[in-house]
């Protein structure tokens, strides 16, 4: 009984405390799986080269989180001295990591900063997974922080047709900040580990570091032209015609 009430003020106390943070900053470590098996007809040696550069390439990168009770950034930290290598840019796209993600929490919009055509596009979307999770009562420990798992189906679609995969959120409702990495959110909790099961490459987001503060972020808006996902979609249809045609 002592023990149960015990927990019981202590989880109280965890919220109360946590409560009060105004901000704060992820560091998420990327992991992607094994390289699936290379279908027959394609050249086997150089997609193993490009995988293995690639996976070397987003061990070393800074994936970063920061948020306040309105809004969230996310975006890869710049600097680092490979960023004209080989392969990296492909690197930085494998991982998402190419665009830069910006969630209102009031909203639950999202606004993508990407490059497309030699232009900065801004996409609006809404937050993604936002209504659209199961939580279950599975649980763990990260970092000190009871997190609960929750997950939600995603629909891709490409030249070969539609494809579904499972995305598993691992989020600490004592931190209620409704963010996570790679634009995903709208859970009663801070994300702090992410897997997106993707048949050709499955990733994970792990929480690295954690820090908080007592002050308001300040997150300067996102330039660029604003276009919509339909028409940013038939760019990409246009492009790849004229590219049959030419051929």
């Amino acid at each position: 009984m002592f023990r149960s009430l015990f927990f019981i003020f202590f989880l109280f106390w965890n919220f109360q405390i946590y409560a009060q943070l105004r901000s704060g900053e992820i560091e998420y470590a990327i992991e992607i799986e094994e390289l699936p098996e290379v279908k027959r007809g394609e050249n086997k040696d150089v997609i193993q080269k490009m995988y293995k550069m690639s996976k070397d390439y987003v061990a070393q990168m800074k994936a970063i989180l920061k948020f306040d009770r309105s809004k969230a950034l996310f975006k890869l930290e710049e600097g680092m001295e490979i960023d004209r290598k080989p392969y990296y840019r492909f690197s930085k796209a494998l991982v998402g990591l190419d665009k830069v993600y910006l969630i209102e929490a009031d909203a639950n919009k999202l606004v993508i900063q990407q490059e497309d055509f030699m232009t900065m596009h801004l996409v609006k979307d809404k937050t993604k997974g936002a209504g659209e999770w199961e939580v279950s009562s599975a649980s763990k420990i990260i970092d000190g922080f009871k997190v609960f798992k929750a997950s939600t189906t995603e629909v891709t679609e490409n030249s070969k047709g539609k494809f579904e995969h499972e995305v598993i959120a691992w989020f600490a409702p004592e931190l209620s900040f409704g963010y996570g990495p790679f634009g995903y959110g709208g859970l009663p909790g801070l994300i702090l580990e992410l897997q997106i099961n993707r048949s050709y490459l499955p990733m994970t987001y792990k929480l690295k570091s954690i820090k908080f503060s007592d002050k308001d972020l300040e997150i300067q808006a996102l330039e660029g032209k604003e276009i919509s996902r339909e028409a940013l979609d038939a760019l990409y249809r246009e492009a790849a015609a004229n590219m049959m045609k030419s051929g």
